[in-house]
């Protein structure tokens, strides 16, 4: 019987230090000395999380990941992480095998029985059928748990995500929680040491931060001895497998040294959860093309991780850098890619000198401690101050590791090398005879004239001074220098045809002209470089400035997507596409060019991947490769804005184009946030507003009514007192009456206002006169010529008739309310004795009636708010007046139902206010019998049913 992996009580280890193999792991024990002595190790980095979906709900948050983690195959990773899915369940947890690595182990096979496993992904590729997990499935499925095993596999060509771990990520950031399992050989930064140990290069390997940011890591271990029985009796390969497997990856001392880096992992990450007391330190690695850079990344990531630090990869842009062969420039991308896998943030500086460069970016960013490369010794004479001793001289507050490159790798290339330098070659070899034929001839035409020696021969400099400046190039400089002085002595030196210089003297000039050629050509390139260099670095700030501006500029998210397409396009001169955010869905793309390139399904489907995971994917990544086009979120922090799609089927975006790229869609998303926050803004201030005026109202009524309620009630108490006098009871019994009037026209203008803003009001539109509404209106004012209170001895009403007829296509009950509400609003708000009249008339195809009183009149700014409701003359909200300053806000909403208009205007003195609606032109026979204005309009306000 195969021995399972017992279970280990509080889940701690003891270390056997018999069995440490520390010359083999010198390089990483320095960095982490510290963990030697320890004698238990607590696998669990953290304390045991509840079961997953245990809680309600649980799926609104991000799902955690647990890592089985071993030191090598056949430890029991695997039969563990069933194990741990098999009491999940027993817990009540929703659990699947998203992905059970197929193999012979009979206790594993036998674990996996009453677990749910869900089919995997049936994929032929080159030939060869392959399995793999079907991410879809198990997102379609959303169990509370996934069990997906191996976690560094690579998936095949096709499947969305390149890396297993990426299919992961998308499971957690789903909600579902996942166990899974790794070995350490299997994580980036330990690549150099594994190898170093194995003398194998793993292949398959998972990012730093994907070990570092699991919420539960348990290691699986045993014996390495116990291990190597298992091999023996073929539990764990098949025999002959197992035999080569033993004679190399798996020997004692490799197993031995590969359990202590896993047991150093644990505790690294353990201990990087304590609090530390000192300033945490800062670890700065230089990015270049070189093919060792990897390994020195990789070193200044396991440096950051036993320190505990922050970690920044930096790479000095220079005038060289424009010069980097394809292959340099694919390396110099990959080691960026691997930097920023390790966690790294990556930084991008400009600068000629690279020492001074890293040094003032260490002192602005407070870099404790520089990684760099060596390749070499460096002639002394050439270079007296090495990087070592600049860098020192620049930074001199932090600490410099210099890793060394013993296996550098050549790079052999001498066919294409040649190749490039014989065409640059014969591209300029008309800097060489060109100047060389020129000062010839003139020499030759000068001599026939008598001039010096001396003279003909400064010639000849002047034509190596023009090939040195205007070819820039070194050989062809040098190659000037020789003919000149070669064809200048022969032709033009005493004794003539003769290269003899030795006897003449010339060879001391020969010297010095070589010398200062090639000087003046190595100051010619440089300035050539520089002059390159600081115009591209212009044109980008220019561009990004620009940008800005052009973004700063733009009202509406409209303009600011049309923007940033147009800087995208000019920038890379490919076709590009913005899919803004509708509501987590993709809006109307804009397109710059060729729009049939993006309404492909499977591109629009990369895209709403994008927009739903918040990550790059399509064409140069890891996810949807076999896109046409890479997609990139436009993000401002965790919210997306928008998706946008650059084609890339002519070539691939260099490093500086996807630095550019990156900062205008920063731009842009940040242009995008401000103007939401901008209308979210003004929404809660809208409804701020509302609230405001929903308290106001309240306050309002709650003081309004309760004031003619107190006066009909007391006025009834006193009607009871059977003294009171008929005087007194008549003028009781008018107030009693007077009050309910009030209050019903209060409530009624309540409920038309709030059913004319909602258009429950069916309006009855017929032909009205407005002559008659203006009549019936003035009646229901006061009816029969005098109100209870006889207005017209206070306020003199006068009715101006209309010349021509004043026809309109209206509801006459609302109109009839509307002209109420006008007098009603002049006749409290104007003093007595003064006169009001209303006149109508028709000018043109309008009829206009206007309502006018000889009171204090509307100030201008008064007049903004006059028609908002709950608000009445000097702007204030009503408190002190028994009004709620409903009219005139119902009277805006009439007109506004009816498609009219009403302002007030300065009557000088008093106010005016007009209203103005359509003229209906009409013919006799419809005159017989034009709708009746109603007496009590405010009473038959009907709604729809």
């Amino acid at each position: 019987m195969e021995k399972k992996p017992g279970k280990r009580s509080d889940k701690q280890i003891e270390i056997d230090e018999k069995q440490n193999n520390t010359k083999k792991i010198s390089e990483y024990d320095q960095e982490q000395d510290k963990y030697s002595q320890q004698k238990v190790l607590s696998i669990n980095s953290n304390t045991e999380f509840d079961p997953p979906g245990s809680k309600p709900g649980e799926f609104d948050r991000r799902g955690k990941l647990k890592i089985l983690f071993g030191y090598a195959a056949g430890v029991g990773k695997t039969y563990s992480m069933l194990e741990a899915g098999h009491e999940a369940k027993k817990k009540g947890v929703d659990v699947v095998i998203g992905y059970l690595e197929p193999h012979a182990r009979k206790d594993t096979i036998a674990q996996a029985q009453g677990l749910e496993m869900l089919q995997p992904l049936s994929i032929t590729y080159n030939g060869l059928p392959l399995r793999e997990m079907d991410l879809d499935g198990i997102l379609a499925r959303k169990p509370q748990l996934a069990l997906v095993d191996e976690l560094a596999h690579t998936n095949a060509r096709g499947v969305r995500h390149a890396k297993r771990y990426q299919d992961v990520r998308e499971l957690l950031q789903n909600g579902i929680d996942v166990y899974t399992t790794v070995n350490v050989q299997h994580i980036e930064s330990l690549r150099e040491v594994v190898a170093a140990i194995t003398g194998i290069q793993v292949a398959e390997r998972i990012p730093d931060d994907v070990f570092d940011l699991a919420d539960q890591v348990e290691l699986v271990d045993i014996e390495p001895k116990e291990l190597l029985e298992r091999f023996a009796e073929g539990k764990v390969y098949q025999q002959h497998q197992a035999d080569m497997a033993r004679q190399n990856f798996f020997t004692i001392d490799n197993l031995s040294a590969l359990r202590e880096i896993a047991l150093r992992r644990c505790a690294d990450r353990l201990n990087r959860k304590q609090p530390i007391g000192k300033v945490q330190d800062h670890i700065l690695v230089c990015l270049s093309s070189s093919p060792s850079n990897a390994g020195i990344i990789r070193a200044a990531a396991r440096m950051a991780q036993a320190f505990h630090g922050r970690f920044t990869a930096l790479y000095i842009q220079s005038p060289k850098s424009d010069a980097l062969e394809k292959e340099d420039a694919a390396r110099l991308e990959e080691n960026m890619r691997l930097a920023n896998r390790l966690g790294a943030r990556i930084e991008t500086v400009f600068g000629e000198n690279i020492a001074r460069q890293i040094g003032t970016y260490a002192k602005v960013s407070h870099a404790t401690k520089i990684v760099v490369g060596r390749y070499g010794r460096k002639s002394a004479f050439l270079h007296p101050s090495s990087l070592t001793d600049q860098l020192s001289e620049s930074a001199p507050n932090a600490e410099i590791f210099i890793i060394p490159d013993a296996d550098r790798i050549q790079t052999k290339r001498p066919v294409k090398h040649f190749s490039l330098k014989m065409e640059e070659f014969l591209r300029g070899f008309f800097y060489i005879l060109a100047p060389l034929a020129a000062a010839t001839m003139i020499c030759f035409g000068l001599q026939q004239l008598g001039i010096s020696e001396a003279n003909l021969f400064a010639i000849y400099i002047f034509s190596v001074l023009l090939t040195a400046v205007f070819s820039r190039n070194m050989v062809m400089t040098a190659i000037n220098s020789i003919l000149s002085v070669l064809v200048f002595r022969y032709y033009f030196a005493w004794p003539r045809h003769s290269l003899d210089m030795v006897d003449q003297g010339y060879l001391l000039s020969f010297i010095l002209v070589i010398a200062l050629s090639l000087v003046i050509a190595n100051l010619a390139s440089k300035s050539h470089r520089q002059q390159t260099f600081m115009a591209g670095a212009a044109a980008k700030s220019s561009l990004l400035y620009e940008t800005g501006q052009n973004m700063l500029q733009a009202d509406t998210d409209e303009q600011i997507v049309s923007q940033t397409v147009s800087q995208l396009h000019d920038l890379t001169g490919k076709d590009i596409v913005f899919y803004p955010n509708v509501q987590e869905k993709l809006g109307k793309p804009v397109c710059s060019e060729h729009p049939e390139i993006f309404e492909n399904g499977k591109e629009q489907a990369v895209a709403m991947w994008v927009l739903k995971n918040n990550k790059r994917a399509g064409a140069t990544t890891d996810t949807l490769s076999g896109a046409r086009c890479l997609y990139l979120a436009v993000r401002h922090k965790t919210n997306v804005h928008g998706v946008v799609g650059i084609d890339l089927k002519e070539g691939k975006l260099t490093p500086d184009e996807t630095s550019m790229i990156l900062s205008i869609l920063g731009q842009s998303a940040l242009c995008l946030e401000n103007n939401q926050n901008a209308r979210i803004s003004e929404e809660n201030a809208l409804k701020s507003q509302q609230e405001h005026l929903q308290i106001a109202m309240l306050r309002s009524i709650s003081h309004d009514l309760r004031t003619p309620l107190t006066t009909i009630s007391a006025s009834a108490d006193m009607l009871l007192d059977s003294q009171c006098s008929p005087e007194n009871r008549k003028r009781l019994t008018r107030t009693i009456y007077e009050d309910s009037i009030w209050l019903r026209d209060t409530v009624e203008n309540l409920l038309a206002l709030t059913r004319l803003e909602d258009g429950s009001i069916a309006l009855h539109k017929e032909l009205v006169d407005m002559e008659e509404v203006a009549a019936e209106a003035l009646r229901h004012v006061h009816p029969s010529g005098g109100h209870l209170e006889e207005p017209d001895k206070e306020h003199p009403i006068r009715l101006i008739e209309p010349k021509e007829d004043a026809f309109v296509q209206a509801d006459g009950k609302l109109l009839v309310q509307l002209l109420v509400n006008l007098i009603d609003n002049a006749l409290k708000y104007t003093p007595c004795q003064t006169p009001i009249e209303v006149e109508i008339r028709s000018e043109g195809s309008r009829v206009v009636v206007d309502v006018a009183d000889h009171g204090p009149g509307i100030s201008q700014g008064e007049k903004e708010h006059l028609f908002e409701p709950f608000i009445t003359s000097h702007n204030e909200v009503v408190d002190s007046k028994r009004s709620l300053g409903l009219g005139l806000s119902l009277c805006k909403s009439i007109m506004d139902v009816h498609g009219g208009t009403i302002e007030v205007l300065d009557n000088n003195p008093g106010a005016r206010f007009r209203i103005g609606l359509d003229r209906k032109v009409v013919s006799l026979e419809n005159l017989e019998d034009p709708q009746p204005a109603d007496p009590h309009p405010s009473q038959h306000l009907e709604t729809h049913k």
